[in-house]
């Protein structure tokens, strides 16, 4: 009776110990039996011991050391208790990952640590939810690799504190997350878990023992969208914050559809942009875990609406420019591995705009573009004079090219909106790289400012367009999709023309021409980079990587152009007027009608 009271009596003690915290999230059945732990642990691996819990004549409970290889030795070893919870353990002999709830005792030391909670909503036999119970401490952060948020907390314990997480297969692909010691580990087990299709997912709740509530904490929403129904996710959202304050999001598109069996995420670009915003409850709903419901959060089917109806302060789109959207070997070698992030496009921080979430995506080869004052609310516009889609109502933006992948920078190109339309009027272009950290910013209350330029004259070629009334795209994939994938293949068409006849005039015009270092590069030596993980060879092979690098070619040679006698040419003023407004069609025509002097 003192148990009942403890977990359902209107007198709510306070918990002291794991056992007793789980105990009162998910009931009696999470302790185990000493007896039977003390007989595996003298029993032979592999031994399992069953129990009818309830004397009906079929077995309920099965008890066993686990003896797995994935898991850590640190742990072992690992006692589990499984509980049928969906009658069929009688049949099998064995949990199952439909219905069935898994107890995980690391140690074997008589308190649990870990508890999986397999949910079948629609009684198909496979899992439509995972519910995640864990705990971490200050002071074995390290050993158990759960982050340590302390004061950030909702509420702040020292010492122990409990979470849960919660994942829902919407799209009914029966994958979530994989674990390793029955814990989820991300630098141990996210690419062994499914980000993929429709899914939804929270983490982390926190668990408030004293108040006996259960609040939303951390990734309050990530949810995946299969736009296609290819069991592959187009759009991937992700709230940060705590309750019902979202703190920051993160918007990430696979414009170009391409990702595919053998690369199961590539996403293309994210607007990223700090709140904080509230949750409006009437797009919300309660998660029921057991006898709780906990704090409110959105729903799968809002979460895009509530995204792009937010009134945020701030927007940073991240373009992955060379189509390499994993984390940085320098900035993150401890999460470091060659796979395209599943989490979306994930921003680098800047003076302008915190990191939001991690690891970034990097430095280099991705375009940032900061819209200071959230006027543009996301959408997008079309530009001739570089034929990219832009964030509308952005300032400022920028690409640090590294060409050659050896954290060196090789270009940089500044954009900038300077008469504050929403719309880029002006571009630099430092081909040599030489003038990085020349721009710098002076916000004044992030409304009125200005930019002090410092040696502009190391800027090889500036543009600026007095015309820059631009359409307006709306923030919709299939739109946005529509625009890029129609122009990424006409730009890379038109970058190769031009690139061989502004080469055809070098051989005449310089004495001793020499292929550019970045076309060298490009077509002999990127398929070498990373060639373990076929990194190189990815970019090399896919469109945006092979657009991204004409643009850098053709740049070079354009300026090594410019620095000849051709200047002189009679055609010379209208080659160079097509350039800079984009138009390399009319630019390219007139370089082949060109006559040398």
């Amino acid at each position: 009776m003192n148990l009942l009271l403890f977990i359902f009596g209107s007198t709510i003690m306070v918990a002291q110990t794991n056992n007793e915290i789980f105990s009162k999230l998910l009931g009696t059945e999470v302790q185990t039996d000493k007896n039977i732990i003390v007989q595996l642990l003298k029993a032979d691996p592999g031994k399992k011991i069953f129990v009818d819990s309830d004397n009906d004549g079929k077995i309920d409970l099965l008890y066993m050391i686990d003896t797995d290889g994935r898991h850590e030795t640190q742990f072992k070893p690992i006692l589990v208790k499984i509980v049928d919870e969906d009658g069929d353990m009688y049949l099998t002999g064995e949990g199952d990952l439909d219905s069935d709830l898994y107890i995980a005792d690391w140690n074997a030391d008589g308190i649990v640590d870990r508890i999986i909670d397999y949910v079948d909503l629609d009684n198909d036999n496979d899992q439509d939810e995972q519910i995640q119970y864990f705990w971490s401490d200050s002071t074995v952060t390290n050993k158990y690799r759960r982050a340590w948020y302390g004061p950030n907390l909702p509420r702040y314990y020292p010492g122990k504190n409990y979470y849960i997480s919660w994942a829902k297969d919407i799209g009914d692909d029966n994958r979530l997350w994989w674990q390793i010691n029955y814990d989820y580990v991300q630098t141990l087990t996210q690419w062994k878990s499914d980000y993929n299709g429709d899914e939804t997912l929270v983490n982390m709740f926190f668990y408030d023992y004293k108040e006996d509530t259960i609040i939303p904490f951390g990734e309050i929403n990530f949810s995946f969208y299969d736009l296609d129904n290819d069991n592959i996710s187009e759009v991937a959202t992700r709230f940060k914050g705590k309750g019902l304050t979202v703190e920051d999001l993160r918007y990430s598109y696979d414009i170009d559809n391409d990702a595919d069996d053998t690369n199961v995420h590539d996403y293309d670009f994210s607007i990223s942009c700090p709140g904080p915003i509230a949750l409006p409850l009437e797009k919300t709903f309660r998660v029921k875990i057991r006898q709780y419901s906990t704090g409110p959060i959105v729903k799968w089917e809002y979460m895009r609406e509530v995204a792009k109806a937010g009134k945020w302060r701030k927007a940073h789109l991240t373009w992955d420019e060379n189509d390499n959207n994993i984390s940085d070997p320098v900035l993150h070698p401890e999460d470091f591995i060659c796979n395209e992030r599943w989490e979306g496009v994930i921003n680098h921080q800047s003076e302008f705009v915190k990191i939001m979430g991690g690891p970034s995506c990097g430095i280099y080869n991705k375009r940032n573009e900061i819209d200071l004052d959230y006027s543009g609310e996301m959408q997008f516009y079309y530009s001739p004079v570089d034929q990219r889609l832009h964030l509308y109502g952005a300032e400022v933006g920028w690409i640090k090219v590294d060409y050659d992948n050896d954290h060196i920078i090789d270009m940089f190109i500044w954009m900038e909106d300077n008469d504050r339309d929403g719309f880029f009027d002006t571009w630099k272009y430092d081909v040599n790289g030489d003038c990085l950290g020349k721009e710098h910013d002076n916000i004044r209350n992030n409304s009125v400012w200005k930019y002090e330029v410092e040696g502009d004259e190391l800027y090889e070629r500036v543009v600026h367009i007095e015309n820059d009334d631009m359409q307006i795209i709306p923030f919709d994939y299939w739109i946005l999709h529509d625009h890029y994938v129609s122009s990424l293949s006409r730009v890379t068409y038109t970058n190769q023309i031009i690139i061989n006849r502004i080469k055809k005039l070098l051989r005449n015009y310089e004495q001793n021409f020499e292929i550019d270092s970045v076309e060298d590069y490009f077509y002999s030596s990127l398929v070498h980079y990373r060639k373990d993980y076929h990194i190189g060879e990815k970019i090399k092979n896919s469109n945006e990587g092979t657009r991204y690098y004409l643009d850098m070619i053709r740049e070079r040679y354009w300026q090594r152009l410019t620095e000849t006698d051709f200047v002189q040419n009679s055609n010379y003023k209208d080659i160079a007027d097509f350039y800079n407004k984009g138009n390399f069609e009319e630019a390219s025509d007139l370089l082949r009608k060109s006559k040398m002097n």
